[in-house]
């Protein structure tokens, strides 16, 4: 008789035992389940402490902390330093234009679009926006106005410093001089410095990093800094607002 599963000879097969499949062939397999594992027993760990703890059920949930309270410093007498003192002068008109390539990472172009602000008051210049490094790690073609609330930026300052959107139109294509300011330089640098305007109305810097001195300048020089850094320096409206949905999701 023949066999029904196609094998010959008139015998019966002896079947083996299915061994079990191996589920976890890798060691990235095996420390991921014990990762898992060990993220399971945290939890429930953790929420037996919750339940032991038996704080109290609120009747209402917490009212919302105003911004001046909750950023507010209730310790020490800390205060933000941003005021300008009783001496500091409204920007003097000038024909001078200072245009600036920022350069680094966000942060690094943060701080170093703040510095320039307060190196064009020094030098009584008049800041085009500054443009964003497209060209290294980034590989990004933002514009200032993309990242940062750029209407904002120039209102906050006007009593600081003269900023406008672009060079006019008399300047587009006059000679710049092209100047790449010494690294931690001290307001006494930057008066120097001013030369350069007597013989060209604008004058390019090609890089924004560190190139002002964090100690040693006048005070109204600083507290313009963190005017800027914390005042002037919001980023643009869609980013705010995708942050703010992040937060409070």
């Amino acid at each position: 008789m023949a066999n029904p599963r196609g094998g010959g000879g008139g015998g019966a097969r002896h079947h083996l035992p299915l061994r079990p499949r191996r589920l976890l062939r890798s060691p990235i397999s095996r420390c991921a389940v014990l990762l898992a594992a060990s993220a399971a027993l945290l939890l429930v760990l953790s929420l037996r402490q919750v339940h032991r703890v038996g704080l109290p059920p609120r009747d209402h949930p917490p009212a919302q902390e105003p911004n001046e309270q909750l950023w507010g410093s209730d310790g020490y007498g800390s205060h933000a330093c941003v005021t300008p003192t009783s001496r500091y002068m409204a920007p003097k008109g000038s024909e001078r234009y200072m245009t600036v390539r920022s350069n680094g990472g966000l942060n690094q172009m943060r701080t170093g679009i703040c510095d320039m602000v307060a190196v064009a008051r020094l030098v009584n210049a008049t800041l085009v926006i500054p443009q964003l490094d497209k060209r290294s790690f980034w590989q990004d073609t933002s514009t200032f106005k993309d990242i940062f609330n750029e209407p904002r930026f120039i209102k906050a300052l006007e009593g600081d410093v003269s900023i406008v959107n672009d060079l006019p139109q008399s300047l587009q294509s006059v000679p710049r001089a092209r100047k790449h300011f010494t690294s931690w330089s001290g307001a006494s640098y930057y008066e120097e410095v001013k030369q350069l305007w007597k013989d060209h109305k604008v004058v390019h810097i090609p890089k924004s990093d560190s190139r002002l001195a964090n100690n040693g300048l006048p005070i109204d020089i600083q507290r313009l800094r963190c005017r800027c850094l914390y005042q002037a320096l919001r980023f643009s409206d869609p980013i705010e607002n995708l942050g703010k949905a992040w937060a409070f999701s």
